[in-house]
């Protein structure tokens, strides 16, 4: 597996990355939190190490059975830790927990970061295939300004097979208290769609941020990092 440890904390944070990013977009946060959590950061099939893949790796089940999988080699049966996505990897954590990938090691909390309970009602891309839709990847890849990028054909698999999923019905099952965070002026991830988990979770916690758009994790690190702090009772 491709997993990057970063921190030395007692606090466990699994990490999932977005579409179209990798590991590394969690790095400034994990090092802002060095001294009270150990963040593990897999990569997604297509991503760093991992770019011999095919077509069926690139679906949400595939994704947590990936990530159920750093799960079990990073936490210790019974051991608490936070399951954290953004963006996409909202949508794989949400998979995670509401499909039961994890067999009874369940997280004590969800931080769930600039993503959405229905990616079918966002517009990440528009064309359904081919050589338009590898275009607007390479576009939206620059507009995000990613320190490292998925492979693209890699992204259009991803897209191709995520692009209609809903968890709205099956969140009101999850129990975990959840910090919801979001840009306010985020357009790949409207703050309508974000604020939603609000009314669909039993427990959260929401942040919206300012004259903040889509990538909260690099361009507004603080911010995201005093809001962990406060939800992990890291204080």
């Amino acid at each position: 597996m491709d997993i990057l440890i970063h921190g030395k904390g007692p606090q466990k944070i699994i990490a999932v990355h977005g579409i179209q990013g990798t590991n590394r977009v969690w790095q400034p946060l994990a090092s802002a939190l060095a001294e009270t959590c150990t963040f593990i950061l897999p990569n997604l099939p297509g991503r760093g190490n991992h770019r011999d893949n095919s077509e069926q790796d690139f679906t949400l089940p595939a994704f947590a059975r990936y990530i159920a999988a750093a799960v079990d080699a990073h936490v210790a049966a019974g051991e608490p830790y936070c399951l954290a996505g953004w963006s996409m990897g909202v949508s794989v954590a949400l998979e995670l927990v509401c499909n039961d990938h994890l067999r009874g090691k369940q997280p004590d909390r969800l931080a769930l970061l600039s993503g959405v309970p229905d990616i079918g009602q966002t517009r990440w891309f528009t064309a359904p295939g081919g050589p338009p839709l590898l275009a607007e990847i390479a576009a939206r890849e620059k507009k995000l300004a990613l320190q490292a990028a998925a492979d693209h054909q890699a992204v259009m698999w991803t897209w191709q097979a995520i692009r209609q999923a809903s968890y709205i019905k099956q969140c009101g099952g999850i129990t975990q208290p959840s910090l919801i965070m979001t840009g306010k002026l985020d357009e790949d991830s409207p703050l309508p769609l974000v604020s939603a988990f609000t009314q669909l979770l039993p427990d959260t916690r929401f942040v919206g941020i300012d004259a903040a758009g889509h990538n909260i994790l690099t361009e507004h690190t603080g911010i995201v990092a005093a809001a962990f702090a406060q939800f992990l009772n890291l204080e």
